[in-house]
């Protein structure tokens, strides 16, 4: 019989597992939250630092109290870091390496190892020379949805392909894997589920770098190839599962080896699922036991020693609030609980609730009611507020909607887009119209409803008179570029997601193939949509990329195109009409010049000539205000310069966060004031004119000097950036002169058009 466990034998140490937010698409996250889950298991007590968690894990949210409680206790915690993290930002004495890649890899960076740090590694090939490491191989794949159960081999066919960061690294891709099922990030996610069906009806899956999916191919009956390259996969790592199903290149002998062993993954994951638990056994026992060694005396405040010994509370806990010299009377952290379809990596939720509410972490906690596609009512039952996200009420059943009403919680739904009025052009508007009835139901229902425009205000306003208007905002610092200087050889055009869909397309096809034939070879096309428009495909001008769902990607996507000009062509009806200006601010912040349908939602922010252009409706109209910006590069920079100052002055979220607060304190009926900075306790800033003399030339200067005084802007302060030597006029309310060298001018260029002081009304080149 076993010996039962002592209701008063010592505890051991905790353990704090220093992990990423939960990724289902990340072998090594799920490393991390999975070692907490089976620690705890095991029963142990271990805990994540990251509070966004899958729901389905025993991985409970490190937070100060309960820090503080193990410092209380004397329970000095074990710190596990994966091989990322290089140094010590938990600054614990007791420290566990977890390398699930080559330290180094993803980071550029290697880890700031102590002497007696304990690493631990997922595989033999991992370990840098010199290093020693106890293996610790975590099982990652789901056998419940990964199976090759019923699976007949003689009827698969086709093949499946991962890419990842191959071509980021310069990476080319082999003609074998040109019609394959591209499952990489590049393509909108899938589910557990729906990879598993791939890979069970696939006869093998290519792979150009490691990843951790080859796991769950080979788990199908799936055999992986590994396609050997100089750039992602220079060394084969025979030990993966024994060899068992996997081909180390194209010969044809290899993939024979594959499809022969493929089967026999299964006994051998089998095995090492026992091996990781005895392993995980061992690893407490020597990782306790390290801990243990490491005990002295504490000595007592103001005693000598005592200000080396680091406390718990000297840590800056990563998931939680600070601790405050008053628990009692601490503001109570509101639980927002967000039911929607789309992921917290959209843009969508991101530019809405995530990014807005991280300025706010001791205030607001934003949690995520949907864990594998699936409603989670024990975790819309924690809730104090409810937000319903966007078309999440139209897939839901009447009982649902009702179920979650009837929980007495407040609720709120919320929405960037006008989506009970879809139009044809509009992917799956079908489908998204059968929902409509749900989402009405929603709006009618609320206790609240939140919306990016007033248009769509107005729209719903009759299914519910509390309506709040809170416009969209902009992390100005992910979306920043300077605007170029000067213009490159090739003028590249971006359109976006709404601008490519065929029926807003059509107001530019034309003028694009004009342009295309005038200037050939002069034109870069840049697509990102859900399809190349009809007749683009193989354009020689066009580079198309698939839609980027994850926001945080496509923002990274804007940037690296360089755009010099981007098109958001829309078709004047009410869906278009709803939308926010967000691709204004976008677009802006990235330094590009920008054009945009003369519809109600861009009149608000676009001043025609000034900070972008607005056209009519029609072809033609279109076709000359892309020519003229194509030909006229001064013009370009000066809308880009404009709107880029604008969005930033204006449109920033860091200065806009307690917008969001304060609207969803009065959401839900409260009234307290919002922190942060307000509008009326910034210093008034004046409005201002900047003009830019790269080449100092007097003539230029006084011809935009003149100009401007006979122009919209005679009496607005002109300030004038040149590179021009000598003596300057004395300063004036009406014109300041700023001199800097030719080697020092774009870095004064750049800090004057940020300079908070000017409102700027417009920036000019000197000459225009």
């Amino acid at each position: 019989m076993t010996q039962p466990p002592s209701l008063f034998a010592p505890l051991n140490r905790p353990y704090y597992i220093f992990a990423p937010h939960y990724q289902q698409g990340s072998g090594g996250v799920r490393a991390m939250h999975y070692l907490c889950h089976a620690l705890n298991l095991l029963g142990e007590e271990a805990y994540v630092t990251n509070p966004n968690i899958h729901l389905g894990l025993r991985t409970p949210v490190l937070t100060t109290a309960i820090g503080q409680m193990h410092d209380a206790a004397g329970r000095e915690p074990i710190v596990v870091y994966a091989e990322v993290v290089t140094a010590n930002p938990l600054q614990a004495r007791s420290v566990v390496r977890y390398l699930l890649a080559v330290p180094g890899l993803h980071t550029g960076q290697q880890i700031q190892l102590q002497p007696r740090d304990l690493l631990y590694t997922f595989g033999p090939t991992l370990v840098p020379p010199g290093w020693s490491a106890d293996p610790l191989r975590m099982p990652l794949v789901d056998t419940k949805i990964f199976n090759s159960d019923g699976v007949r081999d003689d009827q698969r066919k086709g093949s499946a392909v991962f890419i990842h960061r191959h071509l980021d690294k310069g990476g080319q891709l082999d003609p074998v894997t040109a019609d394959s099922i591209e499952i990489s990030y590049r393509v909108p996610e899938r589910s557990a589920d729906e990879l598993a069906e791939i890979f069970r009806r696939v006869e093998c899956l290519y792979l150009y770098e490691y990843s951790t999916i080859c796991f769950e191919a080979l788990l199908c009956g799936c055999p992986v190839v590994f396609i050997m390259n100089d750039v992602s996969l220079p060394e084969t790592t025979p030990w993966l599962m024994g060899g068992h199903g996997i081909a180390w290149g194209l010969a044809p002998e290899a993939l024979v080896h594959a499809k022969a062993t493929v089967h026999e993954v299964k006994a051998f994951y089998a095995e090492e699922q026992r091996v990781f638990w005895r392993d995980l056994d061992a690893f407490v026992a020597k990782t306790q036991a390290q801990a243990a060694a490491l005990d002295t005396p504490m000595p007592a405040p103001g005693q000598p020693g005592s200000a080396s010994v680091i406390s718990h509370r000297a840590v800056n806990w990563p998931s939680s609030q600070p601790a405050k010299k008053a628990p009692a009377a601490a503001p109570r952290k509101r639980r927002l609980v967000v039911c929607g379809i789309e992921t917290p990596k959209n843009a969508c939720p991101i530019i809405r609730l995530i990014a807005p509410f991280s300025f706010y972490p001791d205030d607001w906690e934003v949690v995520w009611g949907i864990a594998n596609s699936e409603l989670n009512f024990a975790t819309v039952r924690s809730a104090d507020v409810i937000l319903l996200h966007r078309f999440m009420p139209g897939v839901c059943s009447p009982d649902v909607l009702k179920a979650i009403f009837d929980l007495g919680k407040p609720v709120i739904y919320e929405t960037d887009d006008l989506l009970t009025e879809v139009p044809d052009g509009i992917p799956n508007a079908e489908f998204m119209r059968r929902g409509k009835a749900g989402m009405e139901y929603a709006i009618r229902h609320a206790n609240a409803v939140v919306v990016s425009t007033q248009f769509i205000a107005d729209k719903y306003k009759a299914l519910n008179p509390n309506i709040h208007v809170l416009v969209n905002f902009l992390d100005f610092d992910r979306f920043y570029r300077p605007v170029p200087m000067q213009p490159r050889a090739k003028i590249s055009i971006g359109l976006v997601g709404t601008s490519l869909m065929p029926y807003n397309f059509a107001l530019v096809d034309a003028a694009l193939r004009s342009l295309c034939e005038r200037y050939a070879g002069q034109i870069r096309l840049c697509f990102i949509g859900h399809q190349v428009p009809a007749g683009w495909e193989g354009h020689p001008a066009v580079e198309y990329h698939p839609v980027l769902h994850e926001y945080h990607a496509y923002a990274e996507w804007l940037l690296e195109q360089q755009l010099d000009i981007a098109l958001i062509p829309l078709v004047d009806d009410a869906f278009n009409n709803s939308k926010s200006v967000i691709k204004w601010m976008e677009y802006s912040a990235a330094g590009v010049a920008s054009v945009f349908s003369d519809v109600a939602t861009y009149r608000t922010v676009v001043d025609s000539g000034r900070n972008g252009m607005l056209v009519e409706e029609t072809p033609a109209a279109w076709q000359a205000a892309i020519e003229t910006l194509v030909a006229d590069p001064a013009l370009r920079r000066r809308l880009a310069r404009t709107a880029q100052a604008e969005v930033r002055k204006h449109f920033a979220l860091r200065e806009n966060a307690w917008r969001y607060h304060q609207t969803y304190l009065r959401a839900i009926g409260e009234t307290e004031q919002a922190a942060g900075v307000h509008p009326a306790d910034r210093t008034q800033s004046v409005p201002g004119v900047l003009v830019l003399d790269a080449e100092g030339s007097a003539e230029k200067i006084q011809r935009s000097l003149d100009g401007l005084s006979r122009g919209p802007y005679a009496g607005v302060p002109v300030i004038v950036l040149t590179t021009l030597p000598g003596q300057m006029p004395e300063w004036t309310d009406s014109l300041r002169c700023v001199q800097t060298t030719a080697d020092e001018y774009v870095e004064a260029a750049e800090q004057l058009c940020a300079l908070a002081d000017f409102d700027w009304a417009v920036i000019i080149e000197a000459g225009q």
